[in-house]
C-alpha cells in the first residue's frame, strides 16, 4: 500500500505541547561488544604544529609508523586526552580499543609499554589491570586490546591469563590465529574473553575499475569458516569516501552465506558505519573522532575526508548505540536475509590526501552494493524518479524493527540523498520502530488497521518522547512520515555544529 505525500495540511510541530515526560530508551547500556578504536585518531596526531605537511608521509608504512608512535599515556589519559574528551554520553556502551602502539616487544606480547605508560607499575598483569581501571574510571566500559599474529602454543595461554588477571574482556585480532587456538585455550581455561577475527581485505572490493563487487561467500568459504569459529567477525578496512557501499556489499554477502546456519552465533562488526550497525543487528568498531583543524593547509586526514564530514557527525554514534539498548545485535546465522537484485554503484576519483593507498591516488574507483538488504523482514519498496538511496532494514528477535536510508557518492558529488519514497511492511511486529536517515516519505505498513493508536516519537539522542499523533499521516494500516517529520522528530537534540543524519524511535500505543 503506497501512501501519498501529506506534508501539507498537518499542524505545525510545537514541542512544548507534545512532551510526554516519557523516555523510550533504556538507561542500561547494551551488552554487545561495541567499541571506539584509537587507530584513526592515532593517524591524525602527527603534524599539528608544522607549518606544512606533505600527505605522502601519512600514507602506507610511514603513516602506520607515525600512528604507532602517537599512542601514549598523555594523549590517552591526560587531562584533555581521548578517554576524557570523547563520547561523554555513551562511554558505558563502549569499550575503549587500544590499537597498535600500546604494547612493547611485538604485536601480541600483551605487555603494556612502560616507556609510553610510565604511571603503571608492577608485573605485566598489574600494569594492564592499572590501565584498564584508569579507563573505567573515565566511564568507559573498559579497555579492549588490539593484537596481530598471536604466538600460538603455550604462549597463547600466557597472554590470555594476562588479560584475565587484568579483567580485559575483548581482543581485536587483526590477522592471525588461523587455527582458532585462542578459542580452544579459552574453552579449556574458562576465561571471559571475547575474540574478534578478520579476513584481511584491501580497502576496496573486487575489481574497483569495473563493478567493484565483493563476491559471494558461500558456506565453507574461508571467510565463512572464520565467522563460524569466532565471536565477532569484522568486515575490515575501507576508504573514507566509499565506505558505505564497500561495507554494505561485504555485509550482504556474509549474511547470505551464513543464512540458515543457526550454529553460527558470531556477530558481524561493520566498523564505523554506525547506522548500518544499528539497523542490521551488527556491532560497531567506531573510528570517528571530533579532532579537526589541527593540521596545516587542507587539514589532511586519510581516515575521514570528503563531503560526508564524518567527524562532524558524532551524534550518529550516540543515536546508534542508544538504539542498541532497545534492539541489540544478533547472530549472523539467525533468521533470514533478503538481498535485492538491483545494484547501486558509487564511484570516486581519489586525490592525494584522501586515502592511505598510494596506488589509488588519481584513480576512479567503483563500488557496487545491493540497493536493499533486509534481515527477517521483506525488502523495502523504494520508488524514485531518478537515483535511489541505499536502504536496509531488520526485524530483531525481540520484535523491534529498524530501517536505514543512506546517501550516494559520485565523483564530484559526494554524500547526497536522492529523493525517494520508501515503504516497509512491518506485519505484526510490535516494535519499537527505529528510523535512521531521511527521504521524501517513509511508510510503515502494518497487518492490521492502526487508526486510533497514539504515536510517540523520540530522537535517539534525546531523553524524552513526543506525542506526534496529530503530526503524522495514518491511512488504515499505514503510518507515513515526511522528510519534515523525520528531521523534526529525529533531530530534536543536536550537539553544537553537528551534521548528523536524523534517527528516531517510534512506538504505537
Amino acid at each position: 500500500m503506497a501512501l501519498a505525500s501529506c506534508a501539507k495540511g498537518l499542524p505545525a510541530l510545537k514541542s512544548s505541547a507534545l512532551k510526554t515526560s516519557e523516555n523510550l530508551i533504556p538507561e542500561t547500556p547494551c551488552e554487545a561488544p561495541n567499541y571506539w578504536c584509537t587507530w584513526a585518531v592515532q593517524n591524525y596526531m602527527y603534524g599539528h604544529h608544522l607549518q606544512e605537511l606533505s600527505p605522502e608521509i601519512l600514507e602506507g608504512d610511514s603513516g602506520s609508523r607515525l600512528a604507532h608512535n602517537a599512542m601514549n599515556e598523555r594523549v590517552l589519559l591526560g587531562k584533555d586526552g581521548w578517554a576524557h574528551a570523547f563520547f561523554p554520553r555513551i562511554r558505558k556502551d563502549l569499550y575503549l580499543m587500544l590499537d597498535d602502539g600500546w604494547e612493547s616487544g611485538g604485536t601480541a606480547t600483551f605487555e603494556l609499554d612502560a616507556a609510553k605508560f610510565p604511571s603503571f607499575s608492577g608485573s605485566p598483569a598489574e600494569r594492564l589491570a592499572g590501565l584498564n581501571k584508569a579507563i573505567q574510571s573515565t566511564d568507559w566500559r573498559g579497555a579492549a586490546l588490539w593484537c596481530r599474529n598471536t604466538p600460538g602454543g603455550t604462549k597463547d595461554e600466557h597472554i590470555e591469563m594476562l588479560s584475565q588477571q587484568a579483567d580485559v574482556r575483548y581482543w581485536k585480532i587483526d590477522i592471525g590465529d588461523p587455527e582458532f587456538h585462542l578459542v580452544e585455550v579459552r574453552k579449556a581455561d574458562h576465561t571471559r574473553l571475547q575474540f574478534e577475527h578478520v579476513h584481511g581485505e584491501p580497502p576496496l572490493n573486487g575489481d574497483w575499475r569495473g563493478d567493484g563487487r565483493f563476491g559471494a561467500q558461500p558456506r565453507g568459504s574461508h571467510r565463512q569458516q572464520i565467522l563460524a569459529h569466532t565471536d565477532v567477525y569484522r568486515t575490515y578496512d575501507v576508504t573514507s569516501i566509499l565506505s558505505l557501499p564497500t561495507t554494505l556489499d561485504r555485509l550482504a554477502e556474509m549474511l547470505r552465506g551464513a543464512q540458515g546456519q543457526t550454529d553460527v552465533r558470531a556477530l558481524l562488526n561493520v566498523e564505523d558505519e554506525v547506522y548500518v550497525a544499528a539497523v542490521m543487528g551488527c556491532t560497531m568498531g567506531v573510528l570517528r573522532h571530533p579532532l579537526d583543524g589541527l593540521r596545516p593547509g587542507p587539514d589532511t586526514d586519510l581516515f575521514f575526508n570528503g563531503s560526508r564530514l564524518a567527524k562532524r557527525r558524532m551524534d550518529e554514534v550516540v543515536r546508534a548505540l542508544r538504539w542498541q539498548r532497545i534492539a541489540p545485535p544478533f547472530a549472523a546465522g539467525s533468521g533470514s536475509v533478503e538481498v535485492s537484485e538491483e545494484i547501486l554503484t558509487d564511484n570516486w576519483t581519489f586525490e592525494r590526501g584522501q586515502t592511505w593507498e598510494t596506488d589509488l591516488v588519481g584513480q576512479t574507483a567503483h563500488q557496487g552494493a545491493p540497493a536493499c538488504v533486509a534481515r527477517n523482514i521483506a525488502l523495502p519498496r523504494v520508488t524514485s524518479s531518478g537515483e535511489k538511496p541505499f536502504v536496509f532494514a531488520s526485524r530483531f528477535p525481540n520484535g523491534a524493527v529498524a530501517i536505514g536510508l543512506q546517501e550516494r557518492t559520485r565523483s564530484g558529488h559526494a554524500w547526497y540523498m536522492p529523493p525517494a519514497n520508501v515503504e516497509l511492511h512491518v506485519g505484526d511486529a510490535p516494535g519499537p520502530f527505529g528510523v535512521f536517515g531521511s527521504c521524501a516519505t517513509i511508510s510503515l505498513v502494518f497487518d492490521k488497521p492502526i487508526a486510533g493508536k497514539r504515536i510517540l516519537a523520540q530522537d535517539l539522542a534525546s531523553d524524552e518522547a513526543l506525542d506526534v499523533t496529530d503530526h503524522v499521516h495514518i491511512d488504515r494500516q499505514g503510518l507515513q512520515l515526511t522528510e519534515a517529520n523525520l528531521r523534526s522528530f529525529g533531530l530534536r537534540s543536536v550537539s553544537n555544529g553537528d551534521l548528523s543524519s536524523p534517527a528516531m524511535v517510534l512506538t504505537l500505543r
